[in-house]
């Protein structure tokens, strides 16, 4: 699968509620792994997890 498929696969993926609370649950999982990870980084890692639900909220 080339970059061009998975990207459109992605986005009519968020067109769904489900795919959006299942972008919402990875992404809450992925910044808390990146947490545990790295610790000294949260305040950035918080950042960007707000940045991706205010992007899923809208789409």
């Amino acid at each position: 699968m080339n970059l061009r498929r998975l990207i459109y696969a992605a986005k009519s993926a968020l067109r769904t509620q489900k795919g959006r609370e299942t972008a919402t649950r990875l992404t809450d999982t992925a910044a808390s792994t990146a947490r545990r990870v790295s610790p000294k980084h949260a305040s950035k890692i918080d950042k960007a997890q707000q940045q991706a639900r205010k992007y899923l909220d809208r789409h």
